[in-house]
């Protein structure tokens, strides 16, 4: 997550100094910049460049400010308010698709205080079928078609998940299984009620790995289960780990792929040489001693595709780093 915080009072600010030297120690948040006044001119300037915009100031505000910036769904980040005393945090817009409903959370969690969800499927306890797409990184189509889905899982009504084999963990959900009725597929993931149908593809996510040498298999798969813990994913996700050439014979990194029983991708030194991306973190010993910008962080955004991006930023488990990569489709 890329997060703004805009404030326009000191109390307000001081708050949002607080929330940003918390937020720092979350692998998941990739940054965190404040802006100080002038909502209109900020907003007209970032909108598109954050996945969610924090507003600590009266709702009224924001929502003025934001109406004439608004597209749809899919493309706008999601948007909260908060008051200057942390009494709440608001869920305004992109609630689902946009992860505004889960940031509000993660943020009312960290302040301890409340957070105001008012999106339908939510306060009945369904998972809607864009916040399973969200949480289980899956494009869905057509878009037309979520309120359809979501309106029947409101309504109590059943609505049918068909679950191939490779994503079997989704019956390990509890909030699914109290949301739809799941049966064995052998086709797409599909979900379905009368004339609406939802399919979901998942996009490509790659955990890229560094390590010292001779770290253990172990070691290797603790870290990334601790990895999977900070997304809230099972590790069963993942679909490719990667890793840089100068630690293509590490038994322990090809050890743990074998056991996750995913490819394991090596990305050439030369490949990585002059690979630029705004997600990644530079490592002055790994550019010194190897000459790339680190390992794990672009070994996964490189495995993941074109306009890939990071969800998780270097992270180091006992010996090994870890980081994390989806692809755009």
């Amino acid at each position: 997550m890329k997060l703004a915080i805009i404030t326009l009072t000191d109390q307000g600010e001081e708050l949002a100094r607080k929330l940003s030297s918390i937020m720092d120690r979350d692998p998941t948040v990739l940054k965190v910049d404040l802006y100080h006044k002038n909502v209109k001119q900020i907003l007209n300037k970032i909108f598109n460049q954050y996945d969610c915009i924090l507003g600590i100031m009266a709702s009224g505000i924001m929502v003025r400010s934001i109406c004439p910036l608004m597209g749809d769904k899919i493309q706008d980040p999601s948007i909260l308010i908060m008051d200057e005393r942390s009494n709440h945090v608001i869920s305004l817009l992109s609630g689902h698709l946009g992860g505004g409903n889960e940031f509000a959370t993660k943020i009312a969690n960290i302040l301890e205080t409340d957070p105001v969800i008012t999106t339908s499927t939510d306060v009945n306890h369904k998972l809607g079928i864009d916040s399973l797409a969200r949480k289980y990184y899956m494009e869905i189509q057509p878009i037309s078609n979520i309120l359809g889905i979501n309106s029947a899982l409101v309504n109590n009504q059943e609505v049918k998940l068909a679950v191939p084999k490779k994503f079997e963990y989704l019956f390990k959900d509890k909030l699914i299984k109290n949301s739809y009725h799941l049966v064995k597929s052998s086709q797409v993931l599909e979900a379905s009620f009368n004339d609406s149908i939802i399919t979901l593809t998942p996009k490509k996510l790659v955990v890229g790995v560094g390590s010292r040498k001779g770290v253990s298999m172990d070691q290797v798969l603790l870290a990334i289960n601790e990895a999977c813990r900070f997304l809230a994913i099972p590790p069963e996700r993942i679909d490719n780990l990667a890793t840089a050439e100068p630690k293509k014979d590490e038994k322990g990194i090809l050890d743990a792929a074998n056991r996750l029983g995913v490819p394991l991708e090596v990305v050439t030194l030369d490949s990585l040489q002059n690979f630029n991306h705004p997600d990644v973190t530079e490592s002055s010993f790994v550019r010194k001693t190897f000459g790339v910008p680190g390992i794990c962080e672009p070994a996964a955004l490189y495995t993941a595709g074109g306009h890939a991006k990071l969800i998780l930023r270097k992270s180091k488990f006992n010996k090994v780093t870890v980081a994390a990569a989806i692809s755009e489709v």
